[in-house]
């Protein structure tokens, strides 16, 4: 996975602004994937899809994730460090599509993607929309049935089968506190924690070019061909 460069970041940070998580995803991956066709990201299953921003993340800002949590047992506030390898988990081995099985009742389906989360967005019913989006095919005792033949308990089941079906879409950090031993895993959202460290980078890359235009004269693009830690150099000399 190939890191965008500084200005490519800016850009999708200020494309992002206002923007639902799914189409802030699709964004990173577009600038991570020169040439990728947008329908086709927007197809990949959410596990796929944050599997891949994971790989991003890690060519970005590195393996090491750290974050702030309050621990459920004594309520003290940690800050937790932990690395990408710990979420990397395996695709599924089988499908699409996928099936379901529950006495006669089988249906065929596929995993949910971004374009089913857009859809979501738009209107309430959210489990239902998403199974109407996803399932192609119920028959019961072997004849054609619609989906509305489904009771609850069998719509609950489908729903839980296609998170079973590929880990990577809802994975869970392991974490211990240090004060009270307490152990528990919590889900990690690599769409909103990556966002929020693009905009922490954002709101530090920007402060160095005004520092550095202000002093120099520079244009944005001028300093943003700096690396790093030669950003850092001028810095200090500015300040010194």
């Amino acid at each position: 996975m190939r890191a965008p460069s500084a200005q490519s970041m800016l850009q999708i940070w200020e494309e992002g602004q206002g923007r639902p998580p799914w189409a802030r995803a699709l964004l990173l991956l577009e600038a991570a994937e020169p040439g990728a066709d947008r329908a086709a990201l927007a197809r990949l299953p959410v596990g796929e899809r944050d599997a891949r921003l994971l790989e991003l993340r890690a060519a970005v800002f590195g393996e090491a994730l750290s974050s702030l949590v309050d621990c459920p047992a004594c309520g003290e506030r940690l800050e937790l460090t932990f690395s990408v390898g710990d979420l990397r988990l395996p695709s599924p081995e089988a499908g699409p599509p996928f099936v379901f099985e529950a006495d006669d009742l089988r249906v065929i389906f596929r995993l949910p993607d971004s374009a089913d989360l857009e859809a979501l967005v738009r209107g309430p019913g959210a489990a239902e929309v998403l199974l109407e989006a996803c399932v192609s095919e119920v028959t019961r005792g072997g004849a054609a049935a619609p989906l509305s033949n489904l009771d609850e308990g069998e719509r609950a089941a489908l729903l839980a089968r296609m998170g079973k079906i590929d880990p990577r879409a809802d994975p869970k950090a392991g974490m211990v506190c240090p004060s009270c031993g307490h152990a528990w895993s919590a889900p990690f959202d690599i769409v909103t924690f990556f966002w929020e460290e693009l905009g922490a980078w954002v709101r530090r890359v920007l402060a160095e070019v005004h520092v550095l235009a202000r002093a120099y004269g520079w244009r944005e693009e001028d300093v943003l061909a700096l690396s790093p830690w030669r950003r850092r150099q001028y810095i200090g000399l500015v300040r010194a």
